[in-house]
């Protein structure tokens, strides 16, 4: 059996100490992990790579970094944030907010197995990474939990860390479902993708406390955005595929 490289050794290391909680008040500077290890930083840098690939470490060079996502189960949305994703890697994130307001929907409260007359935030946006449009992103959440969200500033802040913050909520289980469809004449002007170009779909259907709470539809640009999904205990994964931890692409035939 082949020795794994070092960086990869305290990569997996680094995994295993953020799943016991170790970094609970907050993770080393790449100095203080250069001098632990006994390596050079660029070697540290190279074993965060794929830690902050798959969205468990934030930060980058020049800016500390900080714990995203650290569970062992299957990750669930507010547990990792697209706006930190995108930051973490040196990327500016923002929102352009279409619609933010207090509705109820017969179509959404069936979907949420709710009464038809539950009101609900509805937030409507389009998200962009530096200045590009990938996703369009509309959400439903029960009125009697997120009411600050319609006072919140949306356009550079994320609609789960306003729950958190504000609202002392966080979503603990959902399902999401993810297909593949055209865009629309009004999606695809809203992504600046040509109509009918195909765009991933995600409804996300969320829960707190064993009760619905949450709907979401977001449409994004295939060639935009990738879907990472974390579960179990990834170590003996995470990295594998390249020396910077990024998939490597096989052809098909």
């Amino acid at each position: 059996m082949r020795t794994l490289p070092r960086w990869r050794q305290i990569s997996d290391d680094l995994l295993r100490r953020l799943q016991d909680g170790e970094f609970v008040d907050g993770f080393p500077g790449e100095l203080a992990l250069s001098e632990r290890y006994e390596v050079s930083r660029g070697t540290i840098r190279q074993a965060l790579a794929p830690l902050r690939e798959q969205g468990i470490v934030g930060g980058g060079r020049g800016r500390p970094s900080y714990v995203i996502n650290t569970s062992r189960t299957s990750g669930f949305g507010p547990m990792y944030s697209l706006r930190e994703a995108i930051t973490a890697r040196g990327g500016t994130e923002s929102s352009h907010v279409l619609a933010q307001r207090l509705v109820t929907s017969k179509e959404v409260a069936t979907a949420l197995d709710l009464d038809l007359d539950t009101p609900f935030v509805q937030v409507t946006r389009v998200r962009t990474a530096d200045g590009t449009p990938f996703a369009l992103d509309r959400l439903w959440i029960i009125a009697s939990i997120a009411r600050p969200l319609l006072e919140a500033d949306l356009t550079e802040t994320s609609v789960y860390g306003v729950l958190r913050s504000r609202c002392d909520v966080e979503f603990d289980a959902g399902v999401e479902y993810t297909r593949s469809v055209p865009a629309s004449a009004g999606i695809a002007a809203r992504l600046e993708v040509a109509e009918g170009t195909p765009l991933l779909t995600i409804r996300r259907k969320s829960c707190l406390a064993g009760r619905p709470v949450e709907l979401r539809d977001t449409c994004a640009a295939g060639d935009r955005v990738t879907l990472t999904h974390v579960f179990g205990d990834a170590s003996a994964v995470l990295g594998c595929g390249g020396s910077n931890g990024k998939p490597i692409e096989i052809p098909w035939d």
